[in-house]
């Protein structure tokens, strides 16, 4: 067999799932066996493992190795060979994983685009709003808007999001035009479900004063197309997405409120992908052709 002692330790990571557990078995330590494991993805130009707070778990190319040492000794160095042409050109498959309306309104179109320029790759996307374990789940990268919290991913932002808070004319006219934060205590709200603060709205005025409002809710919903519906229709004020909203903004179907204070946190779009090490070329041209195409 071909493989050196940077095989054999990935081999025992893979099975116990676990650095400290392979050491155990093997006699050794903990940093010896990511050293080697290190030296043995180094030498590949490959990412073996994702390394979670939570996981350990193998890339798609790991899997592949492990399952190919079982073989034979021609079988690992043709797969190793074909793994670093991967390294030169988009192949394999590509797992992705986006919000629902910003993706069927957004996305479509560069990810079809991408599948044109590059046949070698199979695409698999899933738009949804659930919360998704990138490692765990399998997924090549995640597209997500807002403010992301400290998971130990890789994360780059690709743009900024917006939102404004918009009403109906008659809305207006029926609960008044509010002047100030604490205006809007007690008067109807749609709320978005997946909202990070929840029942409450956090701005900023100028001066860089915060506050933060109890809303009342007339309708929670998960749906931005429901969010933009429910205003339209005077159910309630509501927090929208720029880019689903401006236009009937510019219509005069929507007026917006309070617009010298700012919407807190402030959000953007990122693409998260598990590790930069070694960034598999099918990823980085995904990156590189929706960063574009959003700028």
């Amino acid at each position: 067999m071909i493989y050196d002692t940077g095989f054999e330790m990935m081999l025992e990571v893979a099975k116990y799932k676990s650095f400290t557990k392979a050491a155990h078995t093997l006699g050794v330590s903990g940093a010896a066996v990511s050293k080697q494991v290190k030296s043995l993805e180094h030498r590949l130009g490959l990412v073996l493992f994702h390394r979670t707070t939570r996981t350990v778990s193998l890339t798609e190319a790991g899997n592949q190795i492990v399952e190919a040492l079982s073989r034979s000794n021609d079988e690992v160095s043709g797969l190793l060979e074909k793994l670093a042409e991967r390294q030169e050109r988009p192949s394999g498959k590509l797992k992705i994983n986006a919000p629902m309306a910003f993706g069927e309104s957004f996305l479509v179109g560069p990810i079809a685009d991408y599948a044109c320029l590059y046949p070698d790759v199979i695409v698999d996307v899933e738009f949804n709003d659930e919360r998704v374990h990138l490692v765990e789940e399998g997924y090549d990268l995640i597209i997500r808007i807002g403010t992301l919290e400290d998971s130990g991913l890789i994360a780059k932002r690709l743009c900024d999001f917006p939102t404004h808070l918009c009403a109906s004319p008659a809305f207006l006219k029926q609960h008044g035009v509010p002047q100030k934060p604490g205006d809007l205590r007690g008067i109807p709200a749609v709320i978005y479900t997946k909202s990070s603060t929840g029942p409450l709205l956090e701005l900023r005025d100028p001066r860089g004063v915060e506050y933060t409002v109890p809303l009342t809710p007339a309708i929670f919903t998960n749906s931005i197309a429901m969010l933009l519906e429910s205003a339209i229709k005077g159910i309630g004020f509501a927090q929208l997405p720029s880019v689903f909203c401006h236009k009937y903004i510019e219509d005069g179907i929507l007026k917006t409120l309070l617009p010298k204070y700012t919407s807190m946190p402030k959000r953007g779009i990122y693409i998260i992908y598990p590790d930069r090490r070694y960034l598999p070329m099918k990823v980085r041209s995904f990156i590189d052709l929706v960063e574009k195409h959003l700028s």
